[in-house]
């Protein structure tokens, strides 16, 4: 399994794809001082990717931004987390990962 603080390229598969391209701008300015953010991701072998459990707008601004995302990596379970959307939806952990075949995946190179 990767560590995030060694790569220099990763896979980020988003929890959703939409975005709102206003809080995007607004978020890469904060992130032009704050840096590089740290997202909740669980590492899935089989699609070689991190899913992501929050942050799809962070790791936008971040690819945008020409920087490397930090992971604090989950674990895969059963256990249910609040989406940090407007909704403030409960999902599983693994429901998440198990549909990231079908999720966006951001690109970050060296």
């Amino acid at each position: 399994m990767p560590t995030s603080s060694t790569e220099s390229s990763m896979r980020i598969a988003l929890v959703h794809e939409h975005f709102d391209a206003d809080h995007l701008e607004a978020v890469k300015a904060e992130m032009l001082t704050l840096g590089a953010p740290t997202i909740r991701a669980v590492w899935m072998e089989v699609y070689g990717a991190w899913v992501a459990l929050e942050g799809c707008h962070r790791i936008r601004a971040a690819q945008a931004l020409g920087l490397l995302p930090l992971i604090d990596e989950v674990e895969y379970s059963n256990d249910s987390i609040v989406l940090d959307d407007k909704d403030g939806d409960e999902w599983q952990i693994s429901a998440i990962c198990d549909q990231a075949c079908r999720a966006h995946v951001i690109e970050f190179a060296a």
